[in-house]
This record gives C-alpha cells, structure tokens and sequence, in this order.
C-alpha cells in the first residue's frame, strides 16, 4: 500500500514554530517552517505545499501583504488561517469566494479539519 505525502507549511510571528507537533504528521509528511519576518516566497513556491497554516496568534505586525501573497500564489493548496479574531465563530468559517481558504480560532475542529486532509481529497468546511 503507498501512502501519499503530505506537505505542510507552518508561518507564524516566531521563529520557533512548534505548530507541528499538533498536527499528526507521519512519517512519509514533510513540512517546512518560516516566520513572517524570514518568509521567503520563492523556497515556499519550490516545495510547493499542500496545506499551509498561518498562526496569528500574538502577531504585533502587519502580515496581510505575505497573506495576499499566499492566496495569489497557492491557489491549490488549502490554506488555514489561525487568528484569535475568529474565536466568536463556531467551527471553521469559509469564505464562498476561495474554496479552499479556512479561518478558525486554533481548536479542536480546525485540528481535525487539517488532520483528516489527504492530498488526493479536498475537504469541505463543515
């Protein structure tokens, strides 16, 4: 039996990004790491990853130009938005207009949501 990889994108205010280890990642998944202040566009487009997650928790800068330029540029990649300004939403909240893009409080349902997503299918917010 093959199992397919994942690849996850972990952009947070830190340079100590421990998102990770609340995801179960296996083995066969591979992610790569950036901090708003040390983002690099072009290494994140040439691993090209299947989920990014942005953490916007304890954020004192601006983030929306590097956030404009994920959504322009992974137009196929789901793209999770972590941010304490969607903790009165109940579950995840996805815009009609991106299909793909998940705003949420960092919860349970977002951990699931991302945890159950394989490469092969595209999950619809709940």
């Amino acid at each position: 039996m093959k199992t397919s990889s994942r690849k996850f994108s972990f952009i947070s205010c830190s340079n100590q990004n421990s998102l990770a280890e609340y995801f179960d990642l296996s083995r066969f998944d591979n992610n790569l790491d950036f901090s708003f202040e040390n983002f690099n566009l072009n290494e994140l487009k040439d691993f090209n990853p299947n989920i990014i997650v942005i953490d916007q928790y304890f954020c004192e800068n601006d983030c929306s130009e590097i956030i404009q330029h994920l959504k322009l540029n992974f137009k196929t990649a789901n793209i999770y938005f972590l941010s304490p300004e969607y903790a009165n939403h109940k579950g995840i909240v996805q815009p009609l207009k991106d299909k793909n893009h998940y705003y949420s409080n960092f919860s349970i349902d977002i951990r699931n949501h991302i945890n159950t997503f394989s490469e092969n299918e595209y999950l619809e917010a709940s």
